[in-house]
């Protein structure tokens, strides 16, 4: 097992070059109302980015990694639906550590040519480098209480209030029918163009250390209140197998755990012109890929998560035993990662 593994490594873009989205730069009436919508909105849903079955798919090799643990879930017993028979994660279902975003179906998804073919029209070019990111499998437990703290928002941003210009589009890709109840992306919808004024009237709140410098910061609910008295509002985003979610990372959202018995399962992905990484940040890159890595949202401005879970959890001595995987690399997904050059 790679040394690296283990460890914390942080880059941050040095030099921020300037991006945009493709549909600012001509006239509206040439780009998909999507893209429109996104930079009007701040937020939007690609319908049927993948055919249904081919995300169906994804989610039936999702399933097939929570078994391979060998930890007692079966998705056929619904006994087993706990955290006890599941590998660590946080927040119900979020994973994102043992390597899980270089598994060969993750890889596979990353470089579907309808999906990244989005993206392509996002930026305004195919020179895209792709995010480390990990994988939503949220399995509601039926003895979890409505009171219980995974229920709670947690409002965010993934980039800087130091950074109020329009610089990361997030995104997932929906695998699983997923509706009002079913846990899942929450936006709060006009809270990106509130976005400078935001940090400013609220400067009292950033503490001693003040804001933070990397691309996160959490919101809390006077924040949100503020927001809402000036016309946000709370949008759960419903969306089929096959759709694509995508939002301005200066859009205030968090990821809903399911209140019914339905899984929820997403893919996180996050694409960005290879012109606006810095050289440094793309060696940091490749050296996650070869440790089998995990990244933060961001592909310019990113940490690199820890392999291992905590010390203290179950999982963590058959983490330690479990090989890494060797994906099987398209021609795109080469490009995508930075192995191959554009």
């Amino acid at each position: 097992m790679p040394t690296s593994i283990g460890t914390t490594v942080s880059t941050q873009t040095k030099i921020r070059p300037t991006v945009r989205l493709a549909a600012v730069d001509g006239d509206a009436e040439k780009h998909p109302d999507w893209l429109v919508e996104l930079h009007t909105k701040g937020w939007t849903v690609v319908r049927g980015a993948l055919p249904r079955e081919t995300a169906l798919a994804y989610a039936n090799k999702a399933y097939e990694w929570l078994e391979s643990w060998d930890l007692g879930f079966d998705r056929k017993d619904p006994s087993t639906r706990k955290a006890a028979n599941l590998p660590w994660h946080t927040r119900g279902g979020l994973y994102s550590r043992y390597g899980v975003g270089h598994e060969q179906f993750v890889w596979d998804l990353k470089s579907e040519p309808g999906l990244v073919e989005k993206w392509e029209q996002i930026w305004g070019t195919r020179e895209l480098l792709v995010s480390f990111d990990g994988l939503n499998l949220s399995l509601p437990e039926k003895e979890r209480p409505k009171s219980d703290p995974i229920f709670a928002p947690w409002a965010h941003v993934d980039q800087s209030p130091f950074n109020n210009k329009f610089d990361t589009v997030q995104g997932i890709l929906n695998l699983l029918p997923n509706g009002p109840e079913d846990g899942g992306l929450m936006v709060f919808e006009g809270s990106s163009s509130c976005y400078t004024e935001l940090w400013q009237h609220f400067d009292h709140k950033k503490g001693e250390k003040g804001w933070s410098t990397w691309a996160y910061q959490s919101v809390d609910e006077e924040m949100c209140q503020w927001l809402e008295a000036r016309g946000c509002k709370w949008t759960k985003v419903c969306a089929e197998p096959g759709d694509l979610l995508l939002w301005d990372s200066r859009t205030i959202h968090y990821g809903a755990a399911p209140s019914s018995v339905n899984d929820r399962f997403a893919a996180y992905v996050c694409y960005k012109p290879a012109a606006a990484i810095s050289e440094e940040a793309k060696k940091v890159r490749l050296q996650a890929f070869e440790a089998k890595q995990n990244t933060t949202h961001d592909p310019a401005d990113f940490r690199v998560r820890e392999y291992l879970p905590p010390a203290d959890h179950p999982t963590y001595e058959a983490a330690i035993k479990r090989p890494l995987q060797s994906p099987v690399l398209s021609k795109r997904a080469r490009e995508l990662i930075g192995l191959d050059l554009y």
